[in-house]
């Protein structure tokens, strides 16, 4: 669901308190997603109005739900575009992520640690197959891992979505898509993702 924010509107906040502000997937990618996931499960990063007028998935957290640091697992096919503003820091008093507009040296962007709870829940096969979409560049560098998995770059720009849904959108930077495949038997998803995705860009694997 999230992307890149109107930093000027968080200048004066330590703590980041509404993601209404945030960027939605370009709609000119939701056919594609649709076409690869069919019914979406879970969308763990997303808002109320968003996801009804846009991704419909069967299950969301909110802002409010926390789903980055919930205890609930997630279930099922799950789409993520996690924001790609602030920084994630971890309290190990709490044992939880502190999402915030500012981190220590130790703080990590939240596309990677999104990134990481996306791939722990497809490895312990809570989710069956996953597309995560980011405009976090710095992830390939970050997460290496990543390369493990198909990955496609569109050749153009998307534009985003402002979340007041206000029909304003911008195509200021490019993002990408990196899938957790099904593992399943006698068909191979991946290439389902490259027939898929091979129409709005290169796809690597």
């Amino acid at each position: 669901m999230s992307g890149l924010t109107n930093r000027g509107y968080f200048k004066n906040l330590n703590r980041i308190t509404n993601i209404v502000d945030d960027w939605l997937t370009p709609v000119e990618y939701l056919p594609y997603i649709d076409a690869l996931l069919d019914d979406i499960d879970l969308d763990p990063c997303s808002t109320e109005v968003a996801n009804k007028q846009f991704l419909r998935a069967k299950s969301i957290f909110t802002y409010e739900d926390d789903g980055l640091n919930t205890d609930i697992p997630w279930r099922g096919k799950t789409y993520l575009f996690p924001p790609t503003y602030g920084r994630c820091s971890f309290s190990k008093q709490r044992g939880t992520w502190r999402w915030a507009l500012k981190g220590g040296p130790t703080s990590k962007a939240p596309a990677v640690i999104w990134f990481r709870r996306l791939e722990k829940e497809w490895k312990l096969r809570n989710i069956p197959e996953a597309l995560f979409f980011t405009t976090y560049h710095e992830l390939f560098r970050i997460c290496p891992q990543v390369w493990d998995y198909p990955i496609c770059v569109p050749k153009k720009r998307g534009k985003l979505i402002h979340g007041r849904l206000n029909n304003f959108s911008l195509d200021f930077t490019w993002g990408f898509f990196i899938y957790l495949p099904k593992a399943t038997y006698g068909f191979n998803q991946i290439d389902n993702f490259v027939d898929i995705f091979s129409h709005i860009g290169k796809v690597s694997y």
